[in-house]
C-alpha cells in the first residue's frame, strides 16, 4: 500500500471512536470593516522586504483559521495592515508578494481576548524555479543549477521518460548510469531514491536520500523524502524530525506541512497536527483538500463533532470525487445520525 493509503486506514479506524457530541455555536471572525470592539483581539502587522525595509507596495494579506480562509486585504503603501474584532484563538497570516520574486510566507498568531498583536512578516526571495509535485507525494525535481555533463543529463532524461511509462526498474538502471557519470547529480540521486520508495525498497531509498543530505544538508527534496520513508516504516518521531528540518529549509512547501501533520497525529499531538494541516491548506489550496479530511479526524479525537462535520463538508466541496470522498460521506452520515 502507498504511504497515503496506510495513513488513510489508520485514521479511519480512529474516526469511529466514541466521542461526546459537541455542537459549539458558529463564531464568525470579522475584519476591520466593523467598528472595533475593545473586548476582541486584533493583529497590527508590517510586511518587510528581505533587506528588512518596509514593503513600499500593496501586498496581499490573507487571514485564516484552522478551518477556513476568513478574509483578505492589501497592505498600505508603507507595508502596514490590520485585522480587528478577532475572537481569541489561533490564526494564520499569509503574505503574498510578487510571485515572480518572493515565496508566500505564513505566520501563526495566537490571540487572547482583548490582545493587540504586533506582527512583522518578512518576505523571502524565490529560489531558482523547479518543477514541483502538486500533491502530497514524493518530491522529484530536475536541478537547474548543477554543471551536469551532457551524457549524464541524457541518461536522466531517458529515465524520466521511463518513469512516465511506469517502467521503474528500467528507469533505475538509467539513473544509475547518470550517477556513474556524475555522482553528485542531485536530481538523479533523489529520483533514484524516489523510485526505490515507490517499489517499497525502503533501505535503498533511505540510503540514496541520506547520501544527498550528508553532502547537501539544505537540499529540501531528499530531506522531505526521508520523512516519507519514516512514514512508511511507521517511525513517526523520525518523520517529525525530517519534515521539521525540511520546513526549516523551505516553509512554503505544503507537502511538508501535510505530512508533518500526519506524523504528529500518529503521535497524538493533536494541536500540532491541526496547525500543520491548516498550513498545508493555506499554502497549497485546493490541491491539498485532503487536509480537510484529516482535520476532521483531529476534531473527532478532540470530541468536536461539529467541527469535524464542517471539515468533512469542506473536503467534499473542494474534492467531491477525491480519494477520501466515499469515506467522508459515510462518516458524515454517521455523525448526522448521532445527533
Amino acid at each position: 500500500m502507498t504511504a497515503r493509503k496506510v495513513i488513510q486506514i489508520c485514521l479511519l479506524l480512529t474516526a469511529t471512536a466514541p466521542a461526546s457530541v459537541v455542537y459549539p455555536q458558529d463564531a464568525s471572525t470579522r475584519n476591520e470593516t466593523l467598528r472595533p470592539d475593545p473586548h476582541n483581539a486584533s493583529i497590527a502587522g508590517r510586511v518587510a522586504l528581505p533587506s528588512g525595509f518596509s514593503a513600499e507596495s500593496n501586498v496581499k494579506i490573507t487571514l485564516s483559521n484552522s478551518q477556513n480562509m476568513l478574509t483578505r486585504l492589501y497592505s498600505d503603501k508603507h507595508g502596514e495592515f490590520k485585522f480587528t474584532n478577532l475572537s481569541a484563538g489561533t490564526y494564520y497570516v499569509q503574505v503574498s508578494g510578487d510571485p515572480t520574486l518572493y515565496e508566500p510566507v505564513t505566520q501563526e498568531a495566537r490571540l487572547y481576548r482583548g490582545q493587540e498583536m504586533n506582527l512583522t512578516v518578512q518576505l523571502r526571495k524565490k529560489d531558482e524555479p523547479v518543477n514541483r509535485s502538486p500533491g502530497p507525494g514524493v518530491v522529484s525535481v530536475v536541478e537547474l543549477d548543477q554543471p551536469v555533463p551532457a551524457a549524464a543529463r541524457k541518461e536522466y532524461e531517458r529515465a524520466t521518460k521511463l518513469i512516465g511509462k511506469g517502467q521503474l526498474e528500467s528507469a533505475i538502471e538509467r539513473l544509475k548510469q547518470a550517477l556513474a557519470i556524475y555522482p553528485d547529480y542531485l536530481g538523479a540521486r533523489n529520483d533514484l531514491g524516489a523510485q526505490y520508495l515507490k517499489l517499497k525498497r525502503f533501505d535503498e531509498a533511505a540510503e540514496e536520500f541520506r547520501t544527498v543530505v550528508e553532502k547537501h544538508p539544505r537540499y529540501f527534496n531528499s530531506r522531505f523524502n526521508l520523512g516519507l520513508v519514516s512514514i512508511e516504516r511507521k517511525k513517526y518521531s523520525d518523520a517529525i524530525s525530517q519534515f521539521t528540518q525540511a520546513i526549516a529549509i523551505d516553509s512554503a512547501r505544503p507537502a511538508a506541512h501535510f505530512w508533518l501533520g500526519i506524523a504528529l497525529f500518529q503521535t497524538y499531538n493533536l494541536s500540532g497536527a491541526e496547525r500543520e494541516m491548516a498550513k498545508a491548506l493555506i499554502t497549497g489550496g485546493r490541491a491539498y483538500a485532503a487536509a480537510h479530511y484529516y482535520l476532521a479526524q483531529v476534531q473527532l479525537k478532540k470530541g468536536a463533532r461539529a467541527e469535524a462535520v464542517r471539515a468533512l463538508n469542506a473536503y467534499l466541496e473542494e474534492a467531491p470525487k477525491g480519494e477520501h470522498a466515499e469515506e467522508a460521506k459515510l462518516l458524515l452520515k454517521q455523525l448526522e445520525s448521532a445527533r
